[in-house]
C-alpha cells in the first residue's frame, strides 16, 4: 500500500510529505548527528512484511547516512485534543539519488499518541542534587525531556523544586541536566523530573540511548 496525504498512519507508515527526522543506529562522535528528510514514498506488501520508502534530503546526509541503519521520527500535527502521534521506525539507508535515501527493511519501533517524547523502560544510574542534598537512585524510564526514578526520600517534594541530573547511560557515557520535580507518587516511591536545561547534544545523547533500548527490548520479545 501507499502513504497518503494528511496526519501520521502508525500501521502504514508516515504521511506523504511529511518531515521526518532521521538519526544513525551507531555513531562514533561525542553525540549522534540528528538529519532531516521528508517522506516521498512508502509502499508495502499486501501482508505489511515488506516495507520501502524513499526520503528526500540533502546530499550531505545522503553521504553521512548511506549504508547505515538509522531511525526515523515522525509527528503528526497536534490533534483536537492536543496530542501529537509520534512513530519511530528503523530501517537500513541507502542512496538512491543524490539527494534522495532509500529506506529498506522498515519496522515500526514504538508510537507513542499522547504528549512529550518516545520513552523506554529502563534502569540507569542516577544522581540528583538539590537543596536537600544528594540522591542516588535509578530510572524507571527515560526520555529526552525526562525521566521516572525510584527510591525518592531523599528529594525534595515540593512540585518544581530544581535539581541537578546526572545519569550513566548504558554506552558508558555520562549525562548532566537541570531538571525540575514534577510530582511525586508517596504510593509508589517514584517521582517524575522533567529536564529544563538540555543542550541539543545531549538531547540527542537521550533520546539515541532510549531508542537504543527500545530497539533491544524488540529484539528480545
Amino acid at each position: 500500500m501507499e502513504g497518503s496525504p494528511g496526519g501520521l498512519l502508525m500501521t502504514e507508515g508516515p504521511a506523504l510529505d511529511s518531515a521526518v527526522t532521521l538519526m544513525p543506529a551507531h555513531f562514533e562522535s561525542d553525540a549522534p548527528a540528528m538529519h532531516a528528510g521528508t517522506v516521498r514514498s512508502w509502499i508495502a506488501s499486501a501482508a505489511g512484511l515488506v516495507v520501502t520508502s524513499q526520503v528526500s534530503t540533502t546530499p550531505e546526509t545522503v553521504a553521512a547516512l548511506d549504508g547505515q541503519r538509522v531511525w526515523v521520527s515522525t509527528d503528526s500535527d497536534d490533534g483536537a485534543d492536543g496530542v501529537r502521534p509520534h512513530g519511530v521506525f528503523q530501517a537500513v539507508a541507502q542512496a538512491s539519488r543524490s539527494d534522495e535515501l532509500s529506506l529498506t527493511g522498515v519496522m515500526l519501533l514504538v508510537a507513542e499518541t499522547r504528549r512529550g517524547a518516545v520513552r523506554a523502560p529502563t534502569e540507569v544510574e542516577a544522581r540528583l542534587s538539590s537543596d536537600t542534598g544528594e540522591a542516588r537512585t535509578t530510572t524507571v524510564d527515560l526520555s529526552r525531556t525526562g525521566m521516572r526514578v525510584r527510591d525518592t526520600a531523599d528529594l525534595p517534594h515540593t512540585p518544581h523544586a530544581p535539581v541537578e541530573v546526572s545519569l550513566a547511560l548504558e554506552d558508558g557515557s555520562a549525562v548532566h541536566a537541570r531538571g525540575e520535580v514534577l510530582r511525586v507518587d508517596e504510593v509508589s516511591g517514584e517521582a517524575v523530573i522533567r529536564f529544563v536545561d538540555v543542550d541539543a547534544p545531549t538531547a540527542d545523547r537521550l533520546e539515541h540511548s532510549v531508542l537504543r533500548e527500545l530497539a533491544r527490548q524488540q529484539r528480545g520479545s
